[in-house]
């Protein structure tokens, strides 16, 4: 074979070989998006959207925040024989803003198995970070809102806004009064006709502070005179009398915590009020502003069960609800974080379907 002939067969099978490849590459790639788009298919168009998270613990709250952790389920592709072993979720962090501005969720970890989170917590705030124990300590910035890197643990030396070492939060009935002390020789207090009868009739005695309890009773803001105290701690009642008719069902001051009188406030001259907006399986929970003299500067409606009640969350200038919303049958009810403004009554309301 001459020398040309030789060289016009290699090129010819050289392109052969070329051309081969070229197919090859093209059915691999080919094959490659066939089999990536199945899988595509699989996890987004036919994986179950598991819907918003839930609630994981209780809320803390910090001089700026209100923060709560959110379970949420990862989507999952349906099976006949569903294993929810094999279920994974997600966990973020929920911070709404005390100020008011737009509420942020922190993503903090995901791929989680079921019982692998069962003993997370809001820890609670330094000032600038909000720590969380989610399999191990972490932190959020607070004005970043970005995670601060793994390893980082709050100081040793100080305590944190919101701290609580209970797997519980406070009984809601810590933060209820039956009264305060207005003026030297005053008694404020919502009492029903039964409990005038009984422990705040004249001769009983009533001390700085006095917790309120839950009773499904009618109760009317009442004024007393008493007598100088004995011991500088009990206040022996002369008389006592409602201010008006105007009732209020279940009906309490709100106060910081079981050792304290309550909120008061001025011009006017008052305190803030909680109770139930009626009798039955609809009552919810009410928040006003009276003053002493029984007049009421504002009242609002949280949309929380008043029997559902969770939290209270207390703050000299507002207290926070979590709670959920009243029973409707066949439906969960959807949980609930009402932060009440205590001078203007202004409600900032937000779902802890997150």
């Amino acid at each position: 074979m001459t020398e040309p002939a030789a060289r016009a067969k290699d090129l010819a099978w050289y392109a052969r070989y070329r051309d081969f490849r070229l197919k090859l590459a093209l059915g691999i790639g080919g094959a490659a998006i066939i089999i990536g788009g199945i899988i595509w298919m699989r996890n987004k168009l036919l994986s179950i959207d598991p819907g918003k998270g839930t609630p994981l613990g209780f809320c803390v709250r910090t001089d700026t925040h209100i923060a709560t952790l959110i379970r949420s389920l990862e989507a999952c592709v349906p099976s006949l024989h569903r294993d929810g072993s094999k279920d994974r979720f997600s966990v973020s962090l929920f911070l709404v803003p005390l100020d008011g501005s737009t509420p942020r969720l922190v993503p903090i970890a995901d791929g989680l198995e079921g019982n692998a989170f069962s003993l997370a917590k809001v820890l609670g705030s330094d000032g600038s970070t909000l720590w969380f124990d989610v399999n191990g300590i972490g932190g959020v910035d607070l004005k970043s809102y970005d995670l601060l890197p793994a390893g980082r643990t709050p100081a040793s030396n100080i305590s944190l806004q919101g701290e609580w070492s209970s797997p519980f939060p406070p009984r809601t009935d810590a933060f209820l009064a039956a009264g305060y002390i207005a003026a030297p020789g005053q008694w404020v207090g919502l009492h029903s006709a039964a409990e005038l009868e009984a422990e705040y009739k004249p001769q009983k005695f009533v001390r700085r502070v006095v917790g309120q309890e839950e009773a499904k009773q009618e109760r009317r803001l009442c004024s007393a005179s008493l007598e100088a105290p004995i011991d500088a701690k009990y206040h022996r009642i002369v008389s006592m009398a409602p201010v008006n008719d105007v009732t209020f069902l279940n009906a309490a001051f709100l106060r910081a915590d079981d050792k304290s009188e309550p909120f008061r406030l001025t011009d006017p001259e008052g305190a803030v009020i909680l109770y139930t907006s009626e009798p039955g399986r609809e009552g919810k929970l009410m928040v006003a502003r009276v003053t002493t003299d029984a007049r009421i500067i504002w009242q609002v409606d949280t949309g929380i069960d008043r029997f559902k009640l969770e939290q209270i969350l207390p703050g000299q200038r507002s207290t926070a609800f979590v709670g959920t919303r009243p029973p409707v049958e066949g439906k969960v009810s959807e949980p609930l974080l009402v932060i009440v403004d205590h001078a203007t009554g202004a409600v900032d309301s937000h779902s802890l379907w997150q």
